[in-house]
């Protein structure tokens, strides 16, 4: 923008030197075409009748102080030199004729012409000099007030990109604090739910018409819901107070983080919950991952300060998307997380620091109207869990 701005005032000041110097040579053009100064009279028939004293009239008789030759016919004639009287050029008063300021030699004394007529035939050369040097100075300044009103246009579309700009990133960021947790940086509810349509559209392009062409199954084409719930997660606030809470609950966010690929949903969910959506992977890698989540966070060690450290477990509930590849279509991704929220209780209630997973059969229709409750889970679902160590729950006891 600088650069061009140098650019347009050095042309805007090349155009007025040019224009100066026009200017200047038709000036110089003119004053050479004129012959010998002398001064104009006015026109008699524009003078009262009356006698102007020669004292008086002297200094408003004088309308020009040069005049240039002119050729009427190919001849020459030029204006009667200018008198501080009208007595002292020979003329009485009353003579009115003789007092017309155009004297042409050959024409008899008299005869008075129309002093407009005579101006308007011999004058176009010398109007030509400055009418043309104004024209020019026209073009120019319409020229600048272009180049100004084409560098004001630019300099205020670059102000609107910019501001347009910031206020894109200002919505970014905005978009950004919106979709993250304050206490551990992860995710929140509200982004998965802002952001998983897509990825349920991706999935069931995947699984539309299976049947129909008679194919398997495609393969890395699942999303895997896995809810981890931090257990006896009360007593640690009571015990160790509600900083230590928030410690524990960062540092196993964190944690999650390095079990998982970088475009996979990591999010605080609630509470000292969690939510892990692997996405577009196997749907028999759904156990694997839960056990990989369970042994992750009964290996760490929660740093409460400087000289206390703590040990935690976690269990874990898991259901795939879709539920059933033989009817994808026939349990929602809302109803897929209700059934890890499900298997995650049946977790919670047996024996916690494990994991349980809900997952459809082919041998196992499932109803237009599934009751998705614990009741019922067993006919429409395959069951897998991991029941608690003896040596998982001696580690958790002593930590607490």
């Amino acid at each position: 923008m600088v650069r061009r701005s140098r650019q347009l005032t050095l042309n805007t000041a090349k155009c007025v030197a040019c224009s100066l110097m026009l200017l200047l040579s038709s000036q110089v053009a003119a004053s050479t075409s004129l012959a010998q100064p002398q001064s104009m009279l006015m026109p008699h028939a524009l003078m009262p009748n009356a006698f102007i004293a020669s004292a008086l009239a002297a200094p408003y008789s004088m309308v020009a102080t040069a005049s240039p030759k002119l050729e009427l016919n190919g001849r020459q004639f030029q204006f009667a030199p200018a008198q501080s009287s009208m007595a002292s050029a020979g003329h009485s008063p009353n003579s009115r004729a003789a007092a017309s300021p155009l004297h042409v030699p050959s024409r008899p004394p008299g005869i008075a012409s129309s002093w407009l007529v005579e101006l308007k035939a011999h004058y176009p050369n010398l109007l030509l000099h400055y009418l043309a040097p104004l024209i020019a100075i026209a073009f120019v300044m319409q020229r600048v007030y272009r180049q100004a009103s084409t560098l004001s246009r630019t300099r205020l579309e670059q102000a609107i990109d910019e501001r347009t700009q910031a206020l894109q990133l200002e919505n970014l960021r905005l978009q950004e604090m919106s979709h993250r947790d304050p206490l551990t940086g992860l995710k929140n509810r509200r982004f998965v739910e802002e952001m998983i349509a897509q990825d349920l559209n991706r999935v069931d392009r995947c699984y539309d018409g299976l049947l129909l062409r008679n194919e398997q199954a495609p393969s890395k084409a699942d999303l895997l819901a896995l809810i981890i719930d931090i257990d006896h997660f009360k007593p640690i606030n009571d015990t160790y107070g509600h900083l230590a809470g928030d410690r524990v609950l960062s540092q196993v966010g964190q944690q999650l983080t390095t079990l998982f690929r970088n475009y996979d949903y990591v999010v605080r969910w609630g509470g000292e919950e969690f939510l892990v959506v692997a996405r577009f992977v196997d749907r028999q890698e759904i156990n694997q991952l839960a056990e990989k989540v369970r042994h992750a966070i009964e290996s760490m060690e929660i740093e409460l300060d400087a000289k206390r450290t703590i040990k935690i477990t976690a269990s874990v509930g898991a259901a795939p998307y879709p539920f059933s590849t033989a009817q994808a279509d026939m349990i929602s991704w809302e109803q897929v997380v209700h059934l890890a929220d499900m298997a995650l209780y049946q977790a919670k209630t047996s024996s916690r620091n494990t994991w349980f997973s809900y997952m459809g059969s082919d041998q196992l229709p499932i109803p237009d109207d599934p009751q998705l409750d614990h009741t019922e889970i067993h006919r429409i679902a395959k069951v897998s869990s991991k029941p608690l160590s003896r040596q998982s729950l001696d580690l958790r006891r002593a930590s607490l």
